[in-house]
């Protein structure tokens, strides 16, 4: 039996997709000086209209790969030959994603920018084209879709609802590091997926460059992504957010030590997280919700809602650390067992 949020994948995109992407605004807005209480119309918007984008973009993706899923002995989500109940959901979503589109239809970037987030997707999962098996073009079209795009989308929404000129070199570290770690995260999926996609000559990039290229360029964009994120932080002038990130690098350290869970830059393995994927989930919305609540104490209604639509990678962060103390005690008996969020 499928649940109603079941065949959209909510659980693979909510939180690490989601909450760094709306995690933007809000620096964007420290930056420009908006008052965080107006922000409220922004992520009312974005939301729905990322969600929709996301969903479209699961169901889309699952049909267009039932075929090589089941070559490769992967379990299908829409096995057989219905295809009714897939094509309803993919109108209602192009239903809904059309009407953001016409309700922005006057404005060019904000309309370009959610457009091409569709496109991208579309142009990556769908057949002629299917960019997914061609190689680089489609980790561009992936990196493109799932991040640069949405994330470009949201920046523009808080420019346009607070009539505020945008800023240029802003939107271009935005870009950067959207971009970057897009790439990232798709070669990430691609390494996981690599035996699979083997055995039935699946032509991803991974496929056709080898597993030592995709991690050495996963190695090479994330230099740009970090020098990007650590510009915006500089901007923004937020000593939570710093402050955070080096609590993150400790709390890594320890975790590693004690419970085994290690980062990586790149590469897949049994227990091991993506570097700055936790601390773009969690700690980056959390350290400008609380620098703006300090000053603005209604900011707090608004990391309230983001903390409650966001929770679980906390939830999880505050398992392992309580977890590590217990470890920590004298006596303390062997290790436990890894948390997988």
């Amino acid at each position: 039996m499928l649940s109603i949020p079941g065949p959209f994948r909510a659980d693979c995109w909510w939180e690490h997709k989601l909450s760094p992407i709306l995690a933007t605004i809000y620096p964007t807005a420290a930056l420009l000086r908006i008052p965080f209480p107006s922000l409220w119309p922004v992520v009312a918007l974005a939301l729905p209209a990322l969600i929709v984008c996301a969903s479209y973009v699961s169901v889309l993706n699952d049909l267009t790969d039932a075929k090589d899923d089941r070559a490769s002995g992967k379990p299908s989500r829409w096995p057989g030959k219905a295809r009714i109940y897939p094509a309803l959901l993919l109108a209602g979503c192009m239903a809904a994603g059309g009407a953001f589109l016409i309700v922005w239809r006057k404005d060019m970037l904000l309309f370009s920018t959610y457009l091409l987030s569709w496109l991208a997707f579309t142009l990556y999962s769908a057949p002629p084209l299917r960019l997914k098996t061609r190689g680089t073009w489609g980790v561009l079209a992936d990196s493109c879709g799932a991040h640069l795009f949405p994330t470009l989308f949201v920046v523009v929404l808080v420019y346009h609802r607070n009539r505020t000129e945008a800023a240029i070199h802003w939107t271009i570290l935005i870009a950067l590091w959207s971009f970057s770690a897009g790439v990232r995260g798709i070669l990430w999926h691609q390494l996981e997926d690599a035996v699979n996609d083997r055995t039935i000559g699946l032509r991803t990039f991974v496929c056709l460059h080898g597993t030592k290229t995709a991690e050495r360029l996963g190695l090479l964009v994330f230099l740009p992504e970090c020098a990007a994120f650590s510009m915006m932080l500089w901007l923004t002038h937020n000593a939570l957010a710093l402050l955070f990130l080096v609590l993150y690098g400790l709390f890594a350290l320890v975790r590693w030590r004690l419970l085994g869970t290690g980062l990586t830059v790149i590469k897949p393995a049994h227990g091991s997280r993506m570097a700055m994927a936790e601390y773009y989930i969690v700690l980056f919305p959390l350290a400008y919700l609380l620098t703006a609540s300090w000053q603005q104490p209604s900011a707090l209604l608004l990391l309230l809602f983001h903390g409650v639509l966001f929770s679980r990678h906390g939830l999880y962060l505050m398992r392992e650390i309580v977890t590590m103390l217990r470890i920590g005690r004298p006596g303390a008996g062997p290790k436990p067992a890894v948390f997988h969020p």
